[in-house]
Parts: C-alpha cells; sequence; structure tokens
C-alpha cells in the first residue's frame, strides 16, 4: 500500500484566466464575510494569479465552478513523478490549515485566516481523483486539519506545531498499515508545519517513509522520491550522539539507534559490544571484546597480566561514578562497594595463590601458611597487627591438628573462608604500619566500631528494602560531596595496589579503560 501524505499552502492552488472570477465571486462573495472581495493579483515569474487560500476555496467549491480555471503546480509536479515511476497512490492524507481563531477583520491577503487551506478540501478532492482515476480508481482522500488553539500558538508556532502534528498521526483514525510505503510531501504550509511533518514522518514510520519533494528554480529535480532513511540515519546519529552524552552512557540505547547503520562498521559494533558489557559489570566480557581491536590490543593485554590483578576493581569503581552521575545511588553504592570486595579478593588471591583451596566454588586458606617462611604470619610485627589475625591463625591451627588424624571429617566452620572480613584482617595484620601512617582513612572498612565499620553499615543497607540519597552515599564512606568521594576512593585503591603498582593512577578517568572507549565510540560515531 502507498500513501502519500500532502501538506498544501496557500499559493498550492492558483486562478488561470480570470474571465470567469468576477461572476463566481459574486455569487459567492455571501459565503464570506462581508466587504472581503479580493481582486487576484499576479504571481511573479508566470501569468497565474494568486487569490487568498480560504477565498479561493470558497469560491471555486461552488457547483457551477470549474477546475479548468485553476492550475496546481506543485501537486501536478508530484503527480507526475510518482507516475513516471509507476507508483499508485491508495490513499492521500491532505495537512490543511484551520486559524479561524485569528479575527479576520483585516483585509490582507497575508493575514493567517485568508491564507488558511481548509477551505481548498473539497477542490483537492475533486482535482486529486480526477488525475487518478485511471491508475486508483478507489483513491482514498483523508484531511488531516491542523487548528490554531490560540493567537499565540498559531501553525507558525514550532512547538504548537510539533505537538499538534505529532497527536495527529498518533490517531488511528488514519489507518496506517504497518506495511505500507509513506510518500511525504512536506513543503507547502508554513515552515512549523513542514518541520513537524518531516519529523513526526521519520519518527513514526522510519526507514519506509520516501520524500516527494520538488525544487522551486528546477521542477523536475529531483526525479525520484528521496530515501527518508538518510534523512532518518542522520537524526537517529544525532540521538545517538545525545545518549552517549554528560550523564547519560546508554550504550544499549545507542545499538538500538543506529544499529541498522553499523553493519559493515566493524570498529564501532566492536566497541559497543565492549560498552554494554562493562554497563553490566562483565569486565572480563569487555576485555574479551577489545582484545583484537587494533588502539585497544595492547591495553588488553597489559591488563590481562597476571600481575595486573587489581584492574577490575579500577573499572568497578568508575562504573560506581557513572551511575551516580546517572542519579541511580543505590547502584553507585553497589558498585563502589563491590569493588573493595573485589580487590581485596584479588589482592588475597595474589598474595596467598598457593596456600588457597577452592571447595564448593569457595575459597579457604590452607594451613599451609602457617608452614611457609616467605609468606607466613610470622613476618606480622605487632600488638595490633598481630590481634588482628589471631583468631585466624587459631583455627588453622585447630584445623592443622585435626586434619592430621586419618579419615576426619571437616565442618565449613572448621575453615577459614576467605571472605571480606578474613580478607581485612589479613591486610590489617600485613600492612598495618603502612596504612596507619600513610592512609589512615582505610581503617573504616575495618574499624572497631561495627556500626561504622564499612562491611556491617553495607549489611545494614543492603537489608533495607528501601532507596539512597545521596547524603546516604556520602555518609557510607565518611565523605561529605562528590569530589571528596572520587579522592577517597581512589586514594584507597592506589594504596592496597601500590605494592605491586607504586605510581597508581592519578584519577578515575585515567585508572578506567572504558572511559578512553567511551571517547573513542563519540569520535566514531561523529565521524559516521
Amino acid at each position: 500500500m502507498n500513501i502519500w501524505i500532502l501538506t498544501i499552502g496557500s499559493s498550492d492552488v492558483q486562478l488561470k484566466p480570470k474571465n470567469n472570477w468576477k461572476n463566481l465571486n459574486t455569487s459567492g462573495r455571501s459565503q464570506l464575510k462581508p466587504d472581503r472581495g479580493f481582486s487576484p493579483s499576479k504571481l511573479p515569474d508566470n501569468d497565474r494569479l494568486r487569490v487568498p487560500a480560504r477565498v479561493m476555496g470558497v469560491i471555486y467549491s461552488q457547483p457551477e465552478a470549474s477546475l479548468d480555471d485553476l492550475d496546481f503546480p506543485l501537486i501536478d509536479n508530484f503527480i507526475n513523478k510518482l507516475q513516471a515511476q509507476q507508483v499508485v497512490i491508495d490513499k492521500v492524507i491532505l495537512v490543511l490549515s484551520d486559524q479561524s481563531i485569528f479575527p479576520e477583520t483585516k483585509r490582507s491577503q497575508k493575514h493567517p485566516y485568508w491564507q488558511d487551506t481548509c477551505t481548498l478540501q473539497p477542490i483537492l478532492e475533486k482535482y486529486l481523483t480526477e488525475q487518478w482515476k485511471d491508475v486508483s480508481p478507489d483513491l482514498e482522500i483523508k484531511p488531516l486539519l491542523l487548528k490554531a488553539a490560540s493567537e499565540e500558538e498559531g501553525l507558525d508556532n514550532w512547538d504548537a506545531v510539533l505537538t499538534l502534528v505529532q497527536q495527529k498521526f498518533a490517531s488511528p483514525d488514519l489507518d496506517l498499515p504497518e506495511d505500507a510505503t509513506i510518500y511525504v510531501s512536506h513543503q507547502a504550509g508554513t515552515p512549523a508545519i513542514s518541520s513537524a511533518v518531516q519529523f513526526c514522518s521519520l519518527a513514526k514510520f522510519g526507514d519506509r517513509v520516501k520524500f516527494l519533494v520538488s525544487n522551486e528554480y528546477n521542477p523536475a529535480f529531483p526525479e525520484k522520491p528521496l530515501e527518508g532513511s538518510s534523512y532518518l540515519r542522520g537524526i537517529r546519529i544525532q540521538e545517538a550522539k545525545a545518549l552517549l552524552g554528560e550523564h547519560s552512557y546508554n550504550y544499549a540505547g545507542v545499538e538500538a539507534l543506529i544499529g541498522n547503520y553499523l553493519k559493515e562498521n566493524e570498529d564501532i559494533n566492536t566497541l559497543l559490544n565492549a560498552a554494554k558489557n562493562w554497563n553490566l559489570a562483565k569486565f572480563d566480557n569487555f576485555l574479551e571484546c577489545l582484545k583484537f581491536h587494533p588502539k585497544f590490543a595492547s591495553e588488553v593485554a597489559e591488563r590481562t597480566r597476571e600481575e595486573n590483578w587489581w584492574w577490575i576493581a579500577y573499572e568497578e569503581v568508575y562504573l560506581a561514578l557513572v551511575r551516580k552521575e546517572q542519579g541511580n545511588i543505590v547502584e553507585a553504592f553497589f558498585h563502589s562497594f563491590r569493588a573493595f570486595e573485589g580487590i581485596f579478593a584479588s589482592w588475597g588471591q595474589s598474595r596467598f595463590n598457593q596456600h588457597i583451596e577452592v571447595l564448593n566454588d569457595i575459597p579457604y586458606l590452607n594451613p599451609s601458611i602457617l608452614i611457609d617462611t616467605e609468606n607466613s604470619f610470622s613476618n606480622v610485627l605487632g600488638k595490633k597487627a598481630k590481634k588482628a589475625i589471631s583468631d585466624i591463625k587459631s583455627k588453622l591451627e585447630a584445623l592443622s591438628q585435626k586434619l592430621q588424624g586419618e579419615d576426619v571429617k571437616i565442618a565449613k566452620n572448621e575453615r577459614v573462608e576467605m571472605n571480606l572480613r578474613t580478607l581485612c584482617n589479613l591486610f590489617k595484620a600485613i600492612r598495618y604500619a603502612d596504612y596507619d601512617q600513610n592512609c589512615p582513612a582505610l581503617k573504616i572498612f575495618w574499624d572497631n566500631d561495627e556500626d561504622n565499620n564499612v562491611s556491617e553499615k553495607r549489611n545494614f543497607i543492603v537489608h533495607q528494602v528501601q532507596g539512597m540519597t545521596e547524603s546516604d552515599l556520602w555518609s557510607f564512606w565518611g565523605v561529605s560531596s562528590l569530589e571528596d568521594w572520587k579522592s577517597r576512593l581512589l586514594e584507597f585503591l592506589n594504596f592496597i595496589v601500590k605494592e605491586d603498582f607504586p605510581e597508581g593512577f592519578s584519577s578515575l578517568e585515567e585508572a578506567s579503560l572504558m572511559a578512553i572507549v567511551h571517547q573513542e565510540l563519540e569520535r566514531e560515531i561523529a565521524a559516521l
């Protein structure tokens, strides 16, 4: 099915000779307001005459009027182009204007009231039916009337007209099948109407739109309808750029908007797939997507080296920052805490790898650490440091003694699970003097006051069925602003990894590979 949406302007119906005008005007003026007889005026560059659209509609809708007196230059041009392409139109939607909200007192051809095209409907219906009778005898013609709501919201008001056209296009009365091809001629009418019809057509019908346009100085150009996909592509790219902009980071939304235009663009597809995985905190998949990308292959190789066990934590914290910028405080809290669960776990794995035993996917510290002269508790110095692992050491010693028996069964609670509490105590014991002197704020993880340590506060928040405010997030981390929060998270991460990565990072943005991927994605999409 082919549907033609056609906007009508005040000059689209013109008068040829004015031989019959006088008689028709005399008989028809009674239908107009008193003293509103307009004399036809000559149009520039041709021998046609112009009559205000409302007047033309009233005068030439009389039974005795003949369409032979009239010229339809723009419509004829469009019809010729359609028929040259052997396009048969099944339905025409006439976009007409009604600005009767304006007083008709002024006798001016440029007055909105007199430029209305609504009275042209019978003339246009008759003419279009005649032109298409041989190829489309069942042509359906449906008016779409745009009526100004007030003088302030007339049909030259861009915002008001856009809303009005959106509402009209959404009406089921138009009966627009989803498989129909939509031809759109939007050049006539006010600039606001033209723009709104173009925009709404693309928004509603997408790739099904073909624009049927004309050139004022060369009516034959372009010969064929213009594919709406080229216009739509530009709009979609601008929308995609907005979704990548500040406080959004909607990578799945970007793909939904412009995925059809990226089938041959391997680089952008790679970046989008990586970004979507990152946004879901699937950081290993994130790197997997990038490992063959020419600009990121070396970065991926660097991060996957065994000694760089810390990299995921920085990505997780950057994700927390993004969630905060998106206004999602709960997820900002979740990812910021999860980053430290992860980095302590990675630190423990790196530090005690040969003494970790995994049972049913749960890591446990093996008593073998007690006899390891290079990596043992014997290196822990200081009363407070030794106290941190006294329970762990006692439990390992008891477990070691029990394991020397035959056919023993070890209960889960007899083992030392490498959970956050254990990891914090191990870190506290081994690095006590360093953090006590150089990063004392790190004590918030294992503060003796159970109401203030991070783990306990985290449990309290998670078990509440309610949201979080920004001030809740600051209170959790013991800060008072976004910049303080970012600085604290970065300080903690840099300190935890400093034995293996002494230089650390100067910012969370510098630490995150995703921050660079995002910038590259913005550049690639801007260049489409």
